[in-house]
């Protein structure tokens, strides 16, 4: 078992329960929160992404390029969180 295995998994086990709270919000409450919510957490990742070794967050892409998309679309998410809960009017 390589040294930076069971880190890998307890970062893996945290990203399906931040899924899973995610989904519990959107069920719960109602899509802005969620979408909300969604945008914390994917600011939390580009941090963890930004401060973490290496060996831990693995990644495709440089760190920076990385933590700039991650940010962008939590902000994307906040900006468009208001109209989570549009109805559509069709004629």
């Amino acid at each position: 078992m390589s040294p930076a295995r069971g880190p890998r998994l307890a970062l893996l086990a945290v990203l399906v329960l931040a899924v899973a709270l995610v989904a519990l919000v959107a069920v719960w409450s109602d899509a802005r929160t969620a979408a909300l919510v969604l945008a914390g957490l994917l600011a939390a990742v580009a941090v963890a992404r930004g401060v973490l070794p290496e060996a831990l967050v693995p990644g495709s892409r440089s760190r920076p390029v990385d933590v700039v998309l991650l940010l962008a679309l939590a902000g994307a998410l906040v900006y468009l969180a208001p109209w989570g809960n549009a109805t559509l009017a069709l004629p």
